[in-house]
């Protein structure tokens, strides 16, 4: 399931497992709380979630396999 998430994508979703708001990932990532929010939508949509909690989740499972 990674592989259909853009590098980018992954790197935001990655920033959610890490308690991360939008906020604060624009800041890091440096592009703009909209663009985040768009990376968000689209990191649910393809992964068939309905919360940051479940990209959270996800990711840290991802991490331990």
């Amino acid at each position: 399931m990674p592989a259909c998430l853009t590098k980018r994508e992954r790197q935001v979703a990655d920033l959610i497992g890490e308690g991360l708001t939008n906020q604060a990932i624009a800041r890091g990532l440096v592009i703009s709380p909209r663009t985040v929010r768009s990376h968000v939508e689209h990191i649910l949509a393809k992964l068939g979630f309905t919360s940051r909690a479940q990209v959270a989740t996800w990711v840290v499972e991802r991490a331990h396999t």
